[in-house]
């Protein structure tokens, strides 16, 4: 999924090793864009990528897109 990120050209992609440390998850993906827009488009093409390889996904703050939370749940 960071080839997603890599392939949208998101900016600043950051994963956070969060094992132990949160119940929650194991690790999260920080990743910006250059405009609301670019960032809308990021997340989107994301969870499309999550559903082609049958992982459910939700995403937060698509129609500002000044951020957005994408939860892969299980992944």
């Amino acid at each position: 999924m960071l080839k997603s990120l890599d392939n949208d050209k998101a900016e600043n992609i950051v994963s956070i090793d969060m094992t132990g440390k949160s119940p929650m998850a194991d690790f999260m993906v920080v990743a910006s864009g250059r405009s609301n827009r670019h960032v809308s488009a990021i997340a989107e093409h994301l969870t499309e990528e999550l559903k082609k390889h049958g992982i459910h996904s939700r995403a937060e703050g698509l129609p500002q897109g000044d951020w957005v939370l994408v939860d892969a749940m299980d992944i």
